[in-house]
């Protein structure tokens, strides 16, 4: 079962990401990671009742099982905001704890009610096996769905744009456009051709091409850098 709940939300959340992501090359464990994460969810959803059932646990157990709980949605909510930032991939970590959660329904195993004296054996197994079958049916039509939508697009097309906002944001967004901590955008691989004034030698017109396909021609602001080096560094700003 641990196999399976790294392995799968690995492969799931890297789907996730080459879809939502297709112009970044994500590399690392992460998706696995965050699908034991997922999985750890998934054994605390179906034993939630033992967690604070007096039978099993001995006095100040069940506040020690309240602190893992704390300690636990902490850990999600801080990698999910770190996940905002450039080059770290929340659609890896999110798929990936998604698709762990959905493992773990299907692979963790219950407690039966007939060690706490319950007799209920046959809703027990009822339970279980429409967990296993919820979980493992959900995990496999998503991995299926996934890949057809990957492998149906031209691999360049984000099929929702909106959609990268849950993995980057501009910060901070109190600030002007220009002014940020970093940005989010496909700008920095903007480009450009100059016009040269043949009597100055200096350039006095930019034809920038932003990577939306958009085109724009601006004059050279005195004030700006001559060098080609010193312009490309400000092409990103143009074509915000």
């Amino acid at each position: 079962p641990a196999v399976v709940t790294f392995v799968v939300p690995a492969i799931g959340g890297t789907i996730l990401s080459a879809i939502f992501l297709p112009e970044y090359i994500t590399v690392g464990a992460s998706g696995g990671i965050f699908g034991l994460i997922g999985a750890c969810t998934a054994d605390i959803a179906m034993n939630w009742n033992l967690l604070f059932n007096e039978f099993v646990n001995e006095r100040g157990a069940r506040l020690s099982h309240a602190r893992v709980l704390v300690v636990l949605f902490l850990d999600i909510v801080l990698n999910c905001l770190i996940g905002l930032t450039p080059f770290v991939d929340n659609f890896t970590h999110l798929g990936g704890m998604i698709y762990g959660f959905l493992c773990g329904l299907s692979t963790i195993q219950l407690i039966s009610p007939r060690f706490f004296g319950d007799e209920r054996h046959c809703f027990h197994k009822c339970k279980l096996l429409f967990f296993r079958s919820f979980g493992l049916f959900v995990c496999m039509a998503g991995i299926i769905a996934s890949s057809v939508v990957l492998f149906s697009g031209d691999g360049d097309t984000n099929p929702c744009t909106s959609c990268t906002y849950m993995s980057c944001i501009s910060f901070p967004p109190w600030t002007g456009k220009n002014e940020k901590w970093w940005y989010c955008d496909d700008c920095s691989r903007a480009s450009a051709e100059g016009t040269l004034d043949t009597a100055t030698g200096k350039f006095i017109e930019l034809n920038i091409s932003c990577p939306n396909g958009s085109t724009e021609t601006v004059g050279v602001d005195q004030s700006w850098p001559q060098d080609e080096i010193g312009l490309e560094g400000i092409l990103p700003n143009l074509c915000r």
